[in-house]
């Protein structure tokens, strides 16, 4: 089974929820709602980034995809392990 179809429809769900709600709290003035939409939509943004190198290497066939993802899971808020599994889902290993 692919997960990325139901990974794709998950987040499209979600950013259509938080169009959703910022349109309906918008319209009725109700700003806890727009409010929620906004936490909502930055949370989209911020596990979008997060997950970079993981998406990288399931996009590019890396064979180190689970070291990628276990490494950006486990440590991907700090610089240099974000930046250690990126460089890990880029790695070629055709270049020796």
């Amino acid at each position: 089974m692919n997960p990325l179809p139901l990974l794709r429809n998950l987040l499209f769900a979600l950013l259509a929820l938080a169009i959703l709600l910022w349109c309906y709290g918008s319209w009725q003035n109700r700003p806890e709602l727009v409010e929620a939409a906004i936490w909502l939509g930055d949370g989209l943004a911020m596990v979008g980034a997060y997950l970079v190198p993981t998406f990288t290497a399931l996009l590019v066939k890396s064979r180190r995809l689970r070291t990628v993802a276990l490494l950006n899971v486990a440590g991907g808020w700090l610089i240099l392990p974000w930046l250690l599994a990126m460089g890990l889902a880029l790695k070629r290993d055709d270049l020796a």
